[in-house]
């Protein structure tokens, strides 16, 4: 089957957003960019769990051709929603973490995460990394962000304040699945990005 038909058979997905082309095309770019600032010296690319795991693993093989060797990689484990579908106007999300498992005192780290949507995690990830773990530097790689259309006073002073380092697309505010980002652990495993219709997950 290909994407046209997956979204057409499942009821739950409304369409394909970015294609399997689209998304290799947004991560060599990415790749690209960071290889600019970071060739010359060694890094930890740390992947935000579950989401960004192919995302981590197809820009770390990017990097080397891109003439970044030096990487190192490692996880950190984020729970902000469960198994919920966000709600609009919400004032904050608590996050809890655990890792990495590495050593990250004087490190230069690039937190790598599947998307950045109010900004709670990827904030208090790099607060994290930075000021109790120790890192020497600590940029932010999103694959996509999200074009808020009604966020909370709160949420639109954070996203004012975070704003991540590389992006590899901006996408609607609507709740997108595959390539790693999932709802309700559901869609993970597809090779694509879609948009799921909210109301069967409420």
């Amino acid at each position: 089957m290909n994407e046209q038909q997956i979204c057409a058979a499942d009821p739950r997905l409304e369409r394909v957003l970015l294609t399997q082309e689209e998304i290799r095309t947004r991560v060599s770019s990415l790749a690209r960019e960071i290889a600019e600032r970071h060739r010359q010296a060694p890094f930890y690319l740390i992947g935000v769990l579950k989401g960004a795991c192919f995302f981590l693993t197809d820009l770390a093989r990017e990097l080397c051709l891109a003439g970044c060797t030096e990487v190192r990689l490692d996880f950190i484990r984020t729970s902000t929603y469960g198994n919920e579908v966000k709600k609009n106007g919400e004032a904050a999300r608590s996050v809890r973490i655990e890792g990495p498992w590495t050593e990250m005192a004087g490190q230069r780290v690039i937190l790598v995460d599947d998307i950045l949507d109010q900004g709670f995690t990827l904030a208090a990830l790099r607060r994290h990394v930075l000021t109790t773990l120790g890192a020497e530097q600590v940029e932010t790689c999103v694959f996509l962000e999200k074009d808020l259309r009604h966020p909370s006073p709160e949420v639109a002073a954070q996203r004012a304040s975070f704003k991540a380092d590389y992006v590899g697309a901006r996408v609607p505010d609507r709740w997108v699945v595959g390539y790693g980002l999932d709802v309700a652990e559901l869609y993970r495993s597809l090779p694509f990005v879609a948009i799921v219709k909210e109301e069967h997950f409420r």
